[in-house]
């Protein structure tokens, strides 16, 4: 396993292994925000709320696969 050191490559292809964790990563971070965004919007239907936290899981699991670190860098929010 090759380790680099310093800033990753612009250019730099991304291997199978890698876009999964990135994609199961941004996917949790979607479940907790779904998750708390139907805390904070309680009164909604059981069908919203599953259609939020899948919204939310896709967008994140998709925004951390396609962007990488430049998507948590973004997440700004969180702290």
């Amino acid at each position: 396993m090759k380790i680099e050191s310093g800033p990753t490559a612009v250019g730099r292809q991304v291997d199978a292994f890698e876009m999964k964790v990135r994609l199961g990563c941004g996917a949790l971070l979607g479940l907790v925000v779904g998750l708390g965004l139907c805390i904070r919007l309680w009164p909604l239907s059981t069908f919203g709320a599953c259609l939020l936290v899948a919204c939310s899981i896709l967008a994140c699991g998709f925004g951390a696969a396609r962007y990488g670190d430049r998507f948590w860098a973004n997440l700004r929010w969180l702290q």
